[in-house]
């Protein structure tokens, strides 16, 4: 223990008298570490993280495969007949995605992410309102009182964050809702939802060729995916067989595919070859970092020798070589950190909106674990490669070369040569494919679309309809929309900046 003591003091005295040196260095291993580090928070957050449910494995997707071998969505007696009929999954519901809605409540009208689940949803999940209670058999059927559940975070926007929730109301196009309950912090699925709706409260659409919903399921103990497959393919072959629909529309067999990689299948080969590109921009730092701390350890050849021959065997000289490399990654890990958060709030403010699990990116506990585990893996091989360049000469040799003015070293200049080689091909690695990639955006950017797109504004509008539709109230409302539309484009025309209006 005094030993290593001793050697942290000495290095710590080495890094203070070459300040420059030091600060390069750990300055090198830190751009390096912190995009390694950003770039994995991202790969974690979407691909590696675990779903935020309890035993997250056991959730699988459920899709219609078609005559093309694709996946598509599910029709609704399609979706009743895998529900009723499966032998492998404990429970099993249907929902909607991407849908936004006017909605009027206590706080005014918003626009906000409504989509619409089957009452086993959330059982499927095993997610449990914090606030009142979730979707019972008596809210599932058409003509039953429509009630809805919030995320915490309309709850706490829009509803004062009430513990009662029975004076809220809510007008959703045609309906008024009551809210049942409000979900638990963070719940967030299918992304940017914040009001679930009952799918029962309207009668289903009975085509089997009209692919409406996804599906979400959780299978029971002990049941692998393959055998949910076979089961969802019997019952599959059993629906065409039957059906009196027919044609491309009618689905040819159906599958099961774990809900994580559902989610994140097609962001899943870019993140990692990103990965892999910060990977190689890590290893050029420490090549750097590699040749900085040979020539470094060039300037040391008669104080290593002088050493040696004091009685510090090649083993104590590693030590301090290995010992001095760790507390430069250390201090790089920790400014790695620093770089790792700013560069993740810059790809966050750039990632595209439909990027999966966007929210759940951050610097989490096991992100720190990975960037302490590749800078003390940095460190212990550039400690281990300097230790052995360094002390590979005999301590007499050593000092008779150093005594005539000779600091350096044959083999650690090949050495380096050989680092700055590998370091020129990993770099031309990288500037090949991004010059690759260069030039894919500029055949994008430059496909002319057919249309003029430069100072063109567009605007989403929605009014919020009647909330007890009364005879003739439908028509009615049609006519007051489109008198408001307009006026609406006739109050646009009018400012002097806009050219056309449609």
């Amino acid at each position: 223990m005094d030993s290593l003591w001793q050697d942290l003091k000495y290095s710590a005295r080495g890094l203070h008298k070459s300040p420059g040196f030091s600060a390069t260095v750990i300055l090198t291993l830190a751009l390096g570490i912190g995009a390694t580090t950003a770039i994995f928070s991202v790969v974690y957050g979407v691909l590696l993280r675990p779903l935020p449910y309890p035993e997250p494995d056991r959730l699988e997707a459920i899709s219609e495969v078609n005559h093309r071998g694709t996946f598509s969505r599910l029709a609704d007696p399609n979706f009743d007949d895998f529900r009723d009929q499966n032998h492998t999954f404990e429970a099993m519901a249907k929902y909607t995605t991407g849908g936004v809605a006017s909605v009027v409540g206590p706080a005014g009208p918003t626009r906000t992410g409504v989509n619409s689940v089957t009452r086993d949803f959330f059982k499927v999940l095993d997610v449990h309102p914090v606030i009142g209670r979730s979707f019972a058999s008596d809210d599932a059927h058409p003509g039953a009182a429509p009630v809805l559940l919030a995320s915490y975070r309309y709850w706490k926007e829009y509803l004062a964050s009430a513990q009662d929730l029975s004076p809220f109301k809510l007008r959703i196009q045609d309906r008024i809702y009551s809210v049942a309950g409000v979900l638990p912090d963070q719940f967030e699925f299918p992304e940017k939802t914040d009001l679930w709706l009952p799918v029962e409260l309207n009668p289903e659409n009975t085509s089997r060729t009209s692919h409406n919903y996804l599906g979400i399921g959780r299978l029971r103990n002990g049941i692998s995916v393959a055998q949910a497959n076979t089961d969802l393919g019997i019952i599959a072959q059993r629906i065409v067989q039957q059906s009196t629909e027919q044609g491309d529309y009618l689905m040819r067999s159906a599958a099961a595919v774990p809900l994580q990689a559902s989610l994140t299948g097609r962001v899943r080969s870019p993140l990692y070859i990103l990965l892999g590109a910060v990977g190689f921009l890590l290893l050029v730092a420490c090549a750097n970092v590699a040749n900085f701390l040979l020539a470094q350890a060039a300037s040391r050849w008669r104080e290593l020798a002088i050493r040696n021959a004091l009685g510090a065997g090649r083993g104590r000289l590693v030590r301090q070589f290995i010992t001095e490399t760790l507390l430069l990654s250390a201090l790089s890990c920790i400014v790695g950190i620093f770089i790792a958060v700013g560069l993740l709030r810059v790809l966050l403010a750039l990632a595209p909106e439909d990027l999966p699990r966007l929210a759940e990116v951050t610097v989490s506990w096991p992100v720190l674990m990975f960037t302490a585990g590749i800078s003390f893996l940095a460190a212990l091989s550039l400690g281990v490669l300097t230790a052995v360049r360094a002390t590979s000469g005999a301590p007499g040799g050593t000092l008779v070369e150093s005594g005539r003015g000779n600091a350096g070293n044959l083999r650690s200049q090949l050495a380096g040569r050989a680092i700055v080689v590998a370091q020129l091909a990993m770099t031309l690695a990288l500037l090949t494919g991004a010059g690759l990639l260069g030039r894919s955006m500029l055949r994008v950017l430059s496909v002319d679309p057919g249309f003029r797109t430069d100072n063109v504004v567009t605007m989403d509008l929605q009014l919020s309809e009647p909330g007890d539709l009364k005879p003739n109230a439908e028509l009615a409302f049609r006519a007051h929309e489109s008198q408001f539309v307009s006026g609406l484009m006739q109050r646009l025309h009018g400012i002097p900046e806009v050219q056309q209006v449609a």
